[in-house]
């Protein structure tokens, strides 16, 4: 049977077990509500993006004929095929909302709290 392979006599085991030691720029007030208003608004697009999405799937579920109906009569697309198209872009328009909140309002808050000034 194999034996396993020894340790490196370089490798130190001492300090595998070394306490972690968070970064003190987690526990500044500008960064912990930095870090709360990112996280809520991820949390609201997040919601927003599951509220339409499973709107759509119940409703083609539960009552496909609300999705079924003619978009103009004579005609063989149905309201569900603009809809379902609407939902990507609703994505890309949540997407596009997050990256400009984020290169404008985040990146900005970044910079002074890195520079020391309050945001």
């Amino acid at each position: 049977m194999p034996q396993a392979a020894p340790y490196p006599a370089h490798l130190d085991l001492a300090g595998i077990d070394a306490p972690v030691v968070p970064h003190p720029m987690l526990s500044q007030p500008h960064f912990e509500r930095l870090h709360r208003m990112r996280r809520r608004f991820s949390w609201s697009l997040t919601a927003a993006m599951l509220l339409v999405y499973f709107g759509f799937i119940l409703t083609l579920a539960f009552r496909p004929d609300l999705l079924a109906a003619p978009l103009t009569p004579g005609q063989p697309m149905s309201v569900g095929i603009p809809i379902g198209f609407g939902m990507f872009a609703f994505t890309f328009a949540l997407v596009a909302i997050y990256v400009h909140r984020s290169n404008t309002v985040y990146d900005r808050m970044i910079a002074q709290i890195r520079q020391g000034d309050q945001p």
